[in-house]
Order: structure tokens, then sequence, then C-alpha cells
């Protein structure tokens, strides 16, 4: 217990005097507050000057104050570093992760492999460390080939794997264990949706559970998507998500390889096409540059690179497909390093316009 100055209002007037206190900066946020049957007392910073004592007075009538005892707040660690400081080995310390994704509920952490035998341990400091986040997850192995689905584990808190994400004011629902969603790419959602002119067909060739054709649809009501994906979980929940963020007119959602639905329907129909498969995009610019009007258009392509100019080699890559294809690039728009994805490997992200 610690013994501070406490302003005393009626029960009535709490919240209102704890407002006040607030923009005033007044209150001790270390200690909580208490009450009895009639009042509330709320644990000063400081003594209230005259000028603070007048706005009180205005709202609440003349401040009572009086000293009191209060249980202290527990101390949250600022990070995940500092909550795990006397839990591990003082040699593995540098090793804990300094970022890790939060979606909705969840938190998505890389454990490194000396490491693991904590992996409990972690999830509870991160519970700890993040009050909202209430499940905590451990990525374990790699992607799998076909829907991009990395293998998790539950290391702390609820075995809870369906969450709900807001991004860029579109809401997402989605299942982290049977899709692909990553919060890092935020700015790059953002980034493409941007360019989308009016009147726009787009097509969206692994679409996933929708953050790029939702975003787009939104930003741009006058466009039209055309959301792919083979993956039947990843389409479950862009068919709910194109419903609750009412886009409904201007997402069309269709489950099948890319391949597959763009030559059954979809040839000649694009303006725009969005790449998002890095590991294996490539292999699909020749449907691509198929989906493309006669006229032309511009394709956002994805891959992964290495080397001195990744962003070189990224733009060779999508020139070599395009030719293959029999179309040609006419100007590389933008180039730019999205992430990071293992030492001196990056996602790229390559604009281009193709004739």
């Amino acid at each position: 217990m610690v013994k501070v100055d406490a302003l005393v209002v009626p029960l009535n007037k709490g919240q209102t005097a704890i407002s006040i206190a607030r923009s005033l900066r007044l209150v001790n946020h270390t200690l909580r507050t208490s009450s009895s049957e009639e009042n509330l007392y709320i644990p000063l910073l400081r003594q209230i000057d005259e000028s603070e004592s007048k706005r009180l007075s205005a709202i609440l009538g003349p401040p009572k104050i009086e000293e009191r005892e209060f249980n202290e707040r527990p101390r949250v660690p600022r990070t995940l570093a500092e909550a795990l400081q006397n839990r591990l080995p003082p040699h593995l310390l540098a090793n804990v992760p300094k970022a890790f994704d939060i979606l909705g509920h969840i938190a998505i952490v890389e454990v490194p492999d000396e490491l693991v035998p904590f992996d409990k341990t972690i999830g509870r400091a991160v519970l700890e460390t993040c009050p909202n986040v209430r499940t905590v997850m451990a990525k374990s192995g790699f992607f799998s080939s076909d829907y991009r689905v990395r293998a998790l584990r539950l290391i702390g808190g609820e075995d809870q794997s369906v969450t709900h994400y807001r991004e860029n004011g579109c809401v997402f629902e989605l299942d982290v264990k049977a899709v692909f969603f990553s919060p890092r790419l935020s700015h790059e959602r953002l980034r493409v949706a941007s360019q989308v002119q009016p009147g726009e067909a787009v097509v969206d060739m692994f679409a996933g559970v929708g953050p790029y054709s939702i975003l787009i649809a939104k930003r741009q009501p006058r466009s039209t998507v055309c959301a792919i994906d083979a993956n039947p979980s990843a389409f479950r929940f862009l068919v709910t998500n194109i419903l609750a963020n009412r886009v409904v007119a201007r997402v069309r959602p269709i489950l099948g390889d890319a391949q597959e639905v763009v030559r059954s329907g979809l040839s000649g129909k694009a303006d725009r096409v969005i790449m998002n498969l890095p590991g294996s995009a490539a292999d699909f610019v020749g449907v691509a540059c198929e989906s493309l009007a006669e006229r032309g258009g511009v394709i956002h392509f994805y891959s992964f690179e290495s080397g001195q100019d990744p962003q070189e080699a990224g733009s060779r890559r999508l020139k070599e497909r395009v030719q293959a294809s029999g179309r040609s690039v006419d100007s590389i728009l933008a180039t730019r390093i999205v992430k990071e994805v293992a030492p001196r490997r990056f996602q790229v992200a390559v604009d281009a316009r193709i004739s």
C-alpha cells in the first residue's frame, strides 16, 4: 500500500472527475483508484494548483483532497526482453525476438531454435507485455507450397486461431492456422490500392482472405475486382470479409487455380493484375499477361530475390517472363524492397506497365 493525496468525488461524478484529472495530468497511474459506498478516490500525482482547482470546481464543485492508502498497479513490462529478464539464462536474452506480429487477439512469434525449450515462458511473457493479446503462437517450420500456410503451435493463452483484424479501414476475419496473412504488408497493400483508377477492372490472382481486393473496392468504388484463391479456407473467409466490408457489388470471389480461372473466363479483361505470391508468381506471369486487356495494363509483381541488387533482379525476372509470353514491358513504374525474409534475401515488389 502507498499513501498519497486523493481527489475525493461522489460516485456519480467519478467518470467525469477521472476524465478531467487525466486531461490535467493529475492522476497517478501507478496506483489503483478505490471507492467507498459514497465516494471515489483518485490517487494524485502531485498537488493541484490554483488554475486546476478552478477548473475542477467549475464542473465538480470545490475539490476535496485527503490522504489515503492505495494499492499499486502491477507493472507491465515495456518489452519482451524486459519481461524475460529474470526468466532466461543471461546469455540467451540477446536472442529474444524484438518484434512479433499481432492479429487481433493473437500474437505470432518467431522463436529461435535455441529458445524453443523456453517457448512456454516466452508465451507467458508476451501475454504480460501485450494486455490485448489472449493467444500466443510460435511459427513452426516453413510455409506449405500449396497455400502458403505455416504451421503454428500454441505457446501461451487460449487455443483460439480465428481472429478479427482491422487494417486501413477494413475488417478481416481469418484463421491464422489455415490461411496466409501478414500484417507487415499493410503499407504495401495501401500503396497498390492507391494506384487504382476509377473504372479499372482488377484481377487479384492470389487474393487470400481479401486484403488487397477489399481495400481496393473500398477506396475506389468505381472499380471492380476478381479475387481468386485456390485455398478453400481462405475462400470461405474471403466471402465473409466481402460481406462484412459491404463490397459485394464490387468484388467477385472465385475459388480455383488462377491459371484455370483466367483461361476459363478472364482473358483480356483486366486493366491491373496483382501477383502477391512471391515464392512462385514468376510461374504465373504468362497467364497474368493473358488476363490483361489487349491495350495492356499494369502488373504488380512480387518475388523473393537475393544478391547485390534485389530490385533489379526482380525487374529482370518479370521482363523475361513477360517477353516469353509474347508481350513486352513498356516501363518499370516502381520497384521496392517490401521486407527482408532471411539474411540478404528480400521480398521485392515490381510495378510494370505491360503492352
